[in-house]
C-alpha cells in the first residue's frame, strides 16, 4: 500500500524570494473526476501566525491564522482571524481587506511529498491497540477516507489526531470514531479548511461528516469559525488505518 508521505513531507513556499518559509504538510486530499484517467492532489500546510520578518515578528499589521494550500486548481491563502491582511505581490503586500480569507494567490509553493510504503491496519488490529493502551509506546496513526461527491471521487489522507474507542469491557459496541483537523475539503471548485470524524462499527464505515470552517456573523462581529456542517453519503465510504512505522 503506497500513500502520500506525510511523514516526511514538506512544502516551501516563495522559493525564488529573499524570504522563503517551510512547513510540514498536515494533509492530502486526493480528487478522480468521473469519466477521467489519473487523480488529482491537493497539499494543505501547517497552519501559520501573521508575522513579520524581523525582530520585533509581531509587528505585522494582521492578526490571524494563516494555511496555504497547493491544489489542482492553483495555490491559495486561507486566512482566520480579526484582522486580515491580504498578499497581492511585491507592490501590495500588505492591504486590509475582508476578502483575505480566501485568496488565490500567485505566490509559489513547492510541494516535496513522494508516495511511500507503509503497513495497513485492520479495524481490529487498531481496536486492540487502542484498548491495549500501546504497551510498547504511542505509535501515530494515519487513515485513508474514500467518498464520493459531486461527480468526483476523493480520499484524504490525514493522521489521526484522536479517536474514540469502546472499554474492553463496559461497552456494547465494537467501533471506532477517528477525527483529525485540520484537513482540506472541496465542494463546488471552493476548498474549505475542516474537521472530518468518520463513525466505522464492526469494521465498516457507516458515517463521514466534516465541520467546516466559514465565514460566520454576529451582530457586527464577522470572523470564520468551524461552523458549517457537511455530511458525505455513506454509499461506497471507505476508512483503512495505517501507520508509517516498519514501512
Amino acid at each position: 500500500m503506497e500513500v502520500p508521505d506525510l511523514e516526511r513531507g514538506f512544502m516551501i513556499m516563495n522559493p525564488d524570494s529573499p524570504n522563503r518559509w517551510w512547513t510540514g504538510i498536515e494533509c492530502v486530499l486526493a480528487r478522480q473526476v468521473q469519466g477521467t484517467d489519473g487523480s488529482q492532489r491537493a497539499y494543505l500546510s501547517h497552519e501559520c501566525r501573521a508575522e513579520a520578518v524581523n525582530e520585533d515578528p509581531y509587528s505585522h499589521p494582521g492578526v490571524y491564522e494563516y494555511v496555504a494550500i497547493s491544489t489542482w486548481d492553483g495555490n491559495y491563502a486561507l486566512r482566520s482571524g480579526p484582522r486580515l491582511v491580504g498578499v497581492r505581490g511585491p507592490a501590495d503586500r500588505e492591504t486590509v481587506r475582508p476578502d483575505a480569507d480566501y485568496e488565490k494567490t500567485d505566490m509559489q509553493i513547492v510541494v516535496t511529498s513522494p508516495d511511500r510504503d507503509v503497513t495497513p491496519l485492520s479495524f481490529t488490529t487498531v481496536k486492540e491497540m487502542l484498548q491495549g493502551e500501546f504497551p510498547t509506546g504511542y505509535r501515530k496513526l494515519h487513515m485513508a477516507i474514500s467518498y464520493r461527491q459531486d461527480g468526483s471521487d476523493y480520499t484524504l489522507y490525514a493522521p489521526c489526531r484522536y479517536i474514540n474507542f469502546p472499554h474492553p469491557v463496559k461497552a456494547s459496541r465494537s467501533y471506532l470514531q477517528p477525527i483529525s483537523g485540520y484537513v482540506l475539503y472541496e465542494k463546488e471548485e471552493r476548498f474549505s479548511t475542516a474537521y472530518v470524524v468518520s463513525y466505522v462499527e464492526d469494521g465498516g464505515p457507516k458515517s463521514l461528516q466534516f465541520k467546516v470552517r466559514d465565514r460566520y456573523c454576529e451582530g457586527d462581529l464577522v470572523t470564520q469559525e468551524f461552523c458549517r456542517e457537511e455530511r458525505i453519503d455513506p454509499a461506497g465510504l471507505k476508512c483503512a488505518f495505517f501507520t508509517y512505522e516498519d514501512a
